[in-house]
C-alpha cells in the first residue's frame, strides 16, 4: 500500500527556513538537503511505519513517529509525522539541537 504524504503548514514553514538558511551558505547544499527530505518522503509513502515512534509521542498524547535524513555533513534533521487512514501527515521538521516538539508546537 502506498501513503499519500501531506506537509502540514508548520512543516512546511520548517522546510523553507532549514532550506533558506542552507542556501545562504552553500546553494547546492540546500539541494542536496532538499533531495535528502524527498528520500525520506518516498520512505515514508512506501512504509511509514517502520519509522520509530518519536519521544515526544507520549507528552503530545497522539502517536507520533519520525523519519530520520541528513546533509552531507552529517548533520541530522528529524520529520515528524502522524498517519491519518492512507495519508502521512508531516507536523514539523526539526534540526539537531533544536528541543522537542510540545503540543503548542502541534496544536498551535
Amino acid at each position: 500500500m502506498n501513503y499519500r504524504v501531506r506537509i502540514l503548514a508548520r512543516a512546511m514553514r520548517d522546510y523553507e527556513g532549514f532550506y533558506d538558511w542552507i542556501a545562504e551558505r552553500s546553494p547546492q547544499g540546500a539541494e542536496r538537503w532538499a533531495a535528502s527530505f524527498e528520500a525520506a518522503k518516498t520512505r515514508l509513502a512506501m512504509n511509514p511505519l517502520a519509522a520509530p515512534i518519536a519521544s515526544e509521542s507520549e507528552d503530545v498524547g497522539v502517536e507520533i513517529r519520525h523519519v530520520l535524513f541528513r546533509t552531507r555533513a552529517g548533520r541530522t534533521y528529524r520529520a515528524l509525522f502522524i498517519i491519518e487512514g492512507d495519508e502521512v501527515q508531516i507536523l514539523r521538521i526539526r534540526g539537531s539541537g533544536q528541543p522537542p516538539v510540545t503540543p503548542d508546537d502541534i496544536n498551535g
